[in-house]
């Protein structure tokens, strides 16, 4: 066979010429990625500073003695332990300490995937401010007040996973939320300026503005709150409160509460007391709570309390016992089982708030099995 060494030096040289453009070819490439990855490194700073999260509460509720025939109801209900919620928050850093934060949350339904909040985009919360470390935060929005955190602090509906079936007395939903104490969730306020201190030796303390947004005048549907506590390795104390105007510009609701948590290695006690007052009509309504809670083992946790409430105008009192079991499968996953017994003396009882079903007559028990996850 012969042999033609002209086109075999070709293919040499072409194979040649081939793999020189490809390594340079793979240099730039190269450089161009590092150079890419060296934009993007401000971006990818950003993006770690926002966080997406969310909690879904689902679960079965047994309710006796429904109205308006006095039968028994079970249904799957949605957010009772907690509101099933979505959100992003943020962080940027400014340097010296100080940061631009951001929260936007969404509630919905997870039964039958609906919004919440009267399907208001972001209705739970949204605002933005400002957070200075050694001084506090500044934020500005749709925000809860003082109640809200209070709440979470001191009350069986937060310092466990009874939720609403620890809020009906707070929340005074037998009477039409009239003296609602704010206890459940807060209020959200509106246009609302929040600022609250870091921590000092324990102490830390917080105001809030909701501006009413009236021409001439100043006092038409505003609100105010303010907030004092004390957390300490064990003892944990607080006091809150919250003033609102009507569209007239008269005072509508007064409501104060005072609250203490004790934490033991493995139990804690707590209580609280806190008085709803409607201006107007002078109707007041008093509620007490005092509970226990244990994790007695390294998933469970048994919680109870006992709530009274004391009304003024002759209006006859009520009562409530609740009681917990609460298995962690993991640190963000757990399954509950959740009871109530509510007795009133003046009106149908309602102790199942945000979603419940009131009673035909002055009691009510419910019972609950729920799923909760966080992510």
């Amino acid at each position: 066979m012969a042999f033609n060494s002209s086109k075999t030096n070709l293919n040499i040289g072409l194979a040649q010429a081939l793999t020189k453009t490809w390594g340079i070819a793979m240099k730039n490439i190269r450089s161009l990625l590092a150079a890419s990855l060296c934009l993007a490194a401000p971006l990818a700073f950003a993006q770690n500073a926002v966080t997406i999260y969310g909690l879904i509460d689902l679960g079965v509720t047994h309710y006796s003695h429904t109205k308006p025939t006095g039968a028994s109801l079970t249904r799957m209900d949605s957010g009772q332990a907690q509101g099933s919620r979505w959100g992003i928050r943020g962080t940027e850093d400014l340097g010296s300490g100080l940061n631009t934060i951001f929260l936007l949350e969404s509630g919905f339904n997870a039964d039958d995937g609906s919004s919440g909040q009267g399907g208001l985009l972001f209705g739970r919360q949204a605002y933005v401010g400002l957070q200075k470390k050694g001084l506090g935060t500044l934020t500005m929005g749709r925000q809860y007040d003082f109640m809200a955190g209070f709440g979470a602090q001191y009350a069986m509906g937060a310092q466990s996973a009874a939720g609403s079936l620890a809020w009906g007395l707070h929340a005074d939903a037998a009477h039409g939320t009239l003296l609602n104490n704010h206890l459940y969730a807060g209020d959200r306020t509106n246009n609302s300026v929040k600022l609250e201190s870091e921590k000092y030796a324990g102490f830390s303390a917080g105001a809030m503005y909701g501006f009413g947004e009236v021409a001439g005048d100043s006092k038409a549907g505003r609100a105010v709150s303010l907030r004092a506590d004390y957390a300490g390795s064990r003892l944990g104390m607080g006091v809150s409160s919250v003033q609102t105007w009507d569209a007239a510009g008269q005072a509508a609701k007064r409501i104060g509460a005072v609250g203490f948590i004790y934490k033991f290695d493995s139990a804690r006690a707590f209580g609280s007391w806190a008085s709803a007052t409607d201006v107007p009509s002078a109707l007041k309504a008093k509620t007490y709570e005092i509970g226990v809670g244990a994790l007695v083992t390294g998933s469970l946790d048994l919680s109870a309390a006992y709530q009274f409430q004391d009304r003024n105008h002759g209006v006859g009192n009520a009562k409530a016992f609740i009681a917990v079991a609460d298995y962690l499968l993991s640190k963000r996953s757990d399954v509950y089982l959740s009871f109530v017994r509510g007795l009133d003396d003046g009106y149908n009882a309602y102790p199942v708030f945000g979603g419940g079903i009131q009673a035909a007559n002055g009691q009510q028990s419910a019972i609950r099995v729920g799923l909760r996850h966080r992510f």
